[in-house]
Protein backbone atom coordinates (compact mmCIF):
# COMPACT_ATOMS: atom_id res chain seq x y z
CA UNK A 1 0.00 0.00 0.00
CA UNK A 2 2.69 2.73 1.29
CA UNK A 3 4.62 1.78 -2.55
CA UNK A 4 1.35 2.61 -4.43
CA UNK A 5 0.45 5.70 -2.36
CA UNK A 6 4.52 6.69 -3.30
CA UNK A 7 3.96 6.32 -6.53
CA UNK A 8 0.63 8.37 -7.07
CA UNK A 9 2.10 10.60 -4.85
CA UNK A 10 4.83 11.85 -7.68
CA UNK A 11 2.98 11.53 -10.51
CA UNK A 12 3.03 14.00 -13.35
CA UNK A 13 1.02 16.51 -13.38
CA UNK A 14 0.06 17.99 -16.48
CA UNK A 15 0.05 21.86 -17.15
CA UNK A 16 -3.09 23.59 -17.77
CA UNK A 17 -3.03 26.59 -19.56
CA UNK A 18 -6.07 28.94 -19.85
CA UNK A 19 -7.01 29.27 -23.71
CA UNK A 20 -8.10 33.06 -22.44
CA UNK A 21 -7.00 35.83 -20.99
CA UNK A 22 -3.24 36.73 -19.60
CA UNK A 23 -0.78 34.33 -18.62
CA UNK A 24 1.44 36.47 -16.05
CA UNK A 25 5.04 34.42 -14.96
CA UNK A 26 7.59 36.82 -13.16
CA UNK A 27 11.26 35.16 -12.15
CA UNK A 28 13.22 36.97 -9.98
CA UNK A 29 16.32 35.50 -9.34
CA UNK A 30 17.86 37.82 -6.57
CA UNK A 31 16.17 37.88 -2.60
CA UNK A 32 15.52 41.36 -1.09
CA UNK A 33 15.95 41.47 2.85
CA UNK A 34 14.12 43.50 4.73
CA UNK A 35 15.70 46.12 7.08
CA UNK A 36 16.38 43.75 10.62
CA UNK A 37 13.66 45.09 13.34
CA UNK A 38 14.19 44.55 17.11
CA UNK A 39 12.18 42.61 18.47
CA UNK A 40 10.74 42.58 22.31
CA UNK A 41 11.50 40.01 24.47
CA UNK A 42 8.45 40.18 26.60
CA UNK A 43 5.29 41.48 24.64
CA UNK A 44 3.40 45.01 26.33
CA UNK A 45 0.21 43.02 27.64
CA UNK A 46 2.79 40.35 29.60
CA UNK A 47 4.48 43.43 31.08
CA UNK A 48 1.01 45.02 32.33
CA UNK A 49 -0.01 41.80 33.74
CA UNK A 50 2.70 41.32 35.65
CA UNK A 51 3.11 45.36 36.59
CA UNK A 52 -0.38 44.58 37.73
CA UNK A 53 0.11 41.29 39.43
CA UNK A 54 2.99 43.15 41.54
CA UNK A 55 0.62 46.01 42.48
CA UNK A 56 -1.66 43.33 43.80
CA UNK A 57 0.84 41.18 45.79
CA UNK A 58 2.24 44.69 47.04
CA UNK A 59 -1.92 46.05 48.49
CA UNK A 60 -2.02 42.31 49.78
CA UNK A 61 1.00 42.21 51.51
CA UNK A 62 0.25 45.62 53.09
CA UNK A 63 -3.55 44.66 54.04
CA UNK A 64 -1.95 41.41 55.65
CA UNK A 65 0.78 43.64 57.31
CA UNK A 66 -1.90 46.22 58.66
CA UNK A 67 -4.10 43.17 59.85
CA UNK A 68 -1.56 41.65 61.74
CA UNK A 69 -0.71 44.67 63.42
CA UNK A 70 -4.40 45.27 64.74
CA UNK A 71 -4.28 41.58 66.24
CA UNK A 72 -1.45 42.02 67.86
CA UNK A 73 -3.26 45.39 69.66
CA UNK A 74 -6.00 43.54 70.40
CA UNK A 75 -4.53 40.51 72.08
CA UNK A 76 -2.14 42.65 74.08
CA UNK A 77 -5.17 44.57 75.34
Amino acid sequence: MSEEYFNRKFEKIDLIEPTTGKLFFEHKSELIFCKPQLMPIKSQALERLESMQFESAKELQKKILETNVVDSKNSTS
